[in-house]
């Protein structure tokens, strides 16, 4: 399920993805996610390693920071979309958000998968394993990219024909299985993203490469048959999320602590991001406020159960999604309540 949910999610971020929209707002949007994820490590690996030292060294630590550091599409879609009936004119500020929150998607995903590597390859130096992601993220890259244009072309072949779009996750699995088994573990959320990504933006990238081929492919009949498969798929997570999940005073506690750093972190980095390049007023303080996490981090809260089943090296790998669980909500909660009335008061 948790593997189902990662394709799904990646793939859902690349088909999304406009690059031409991402291009314009790329440098705003990947540095205020990268500085956002980074500091959002780092402080809470120190803080639960100093918290409970007897569940976390700093490295796993980090690895919770890496899981609840980004932003969620959905949960940030949702919010923007409430926040536009109070507040008009945020075109500008909402593609900010939107695109920071889809490059945080795999940025997350990727780092989770890097940091359970070190974890379980202590002797490993952090420089060959920097080589060993580099290498994997190239490769299944440039595999997404390669599977993406063939399929493109079958695409165009059969449009017009039922169950033409269904088939796309048929291939998208078989390409993230790929990734994983041949290219390497974490090689499969790069290739998904990539796949979608080269789906919706062939024309452009194409052209881009060289290629002259103008194939016609529906992206909204794509986009909105996926929203639909999405649905099923993240109701069914959510399902077994609450079934896996305990729920205790320490673990909402030690969440509510957590929640707290996310924001503070959060607020700082957007004065220091923003500062360094003339984020307008608007952007400024929706960005501090509008931060939510969503299912991207309950599935990364299941990455180490699915790479150590054995419990080697997570003796404990519930108390993830355990303390993701009020960590989320917390954002989310905050993020669709709090912050746009905070944003509102600050702005008029």
């Amino acid at each position: 399920m948790s593997t189902a949910a990662l394709a799904i999610i990646l793939f859902d971020a690349g088909i999304n993805v406009d690059v031409k929209q991402l291009m314009r707002t790329m440098v705003k949007s990947t540095v205020l996610s990268i500085t956002t994820i980074l500091t959002v490590i780092l402080s809470v690996g120190y803080l639960l390693s100093y918290l409970m030292p007897s569940s976390f060294t700093r490295l796993q630590g980090m690895l919770l920071g890496a899981m609840v550091g980004g932003t969620s599409t959905v949960a940030v879609f949702g919010v923007l979309g409430g926040l536009e009936r109070i507040i008009p004119d945020i075109d500008g500020t909402r593609t900010l958000l939107m695109m920071e929150s889809v490059i945080s998607d795999p940025i997350c995903i990727v780092s989770s998968i890097t940091i359970i590597k070190m974890i379980m390859l202590p002797g490993v130096s952090i420089e060959d394993s920097l080589k060993d992601i580099i290498y994997i993220f190239v490769l299944s890259s440039g595999l997404g990219f390669a599977i993406g244009m063939m399929w493109a072309e079958v695409l165009d072949k059969i449009r017009g024909r039922s169950l033409n779009y269904m088939m796309t996750i048929a291939i998208l699995f078989p390409a993230f299985l790929i990734a994983e088994r041949i290219i390497g573990e974490g090689g499969g959320p790069m290739a998904a993203l990539t796949f979608g990504l080269m789906l919706t933006n062939y024309k452009y990238i194409g052209k881009k490469l060289g290629l002259t081929r103008n194939l016609m492919i529906n992206k909204r009949k794509l986009r909105e048959f996926h929203e639909e498969i999405s649905f099923f798929i993240k109701a069914f997570f959510f399902v077994y999320i609450g079934l896996i999940v305990t729920i205790s005073m320490q673990y909402v506690r030690i969440g509510v602590i957590v929640l707290i750093l996310l924001f503070i972190l959060r607020y700082v980095v957007v004065l220091f991001v923003g500062r360094i390049f003339s984020f307008s007023k608007q952007e400024k303080i929706l960005s501090q406020f509008i931060y939510a996490s969503g299912l991207p981090a309950f599935v990364m809260s299941q990455l180490p159960l699915i790479f150590d089943p054995d419990r080697l090296y997570f003796l404990n790998p519930e108390i993830y999604p355990n303390l993701t669980m009020p960590i989320v909500l917390g954002t989310v909660l905050i993020g669709a309540i709090v912050g746009p009335i905070m944003a509102k008061r600050q702005l008029t």
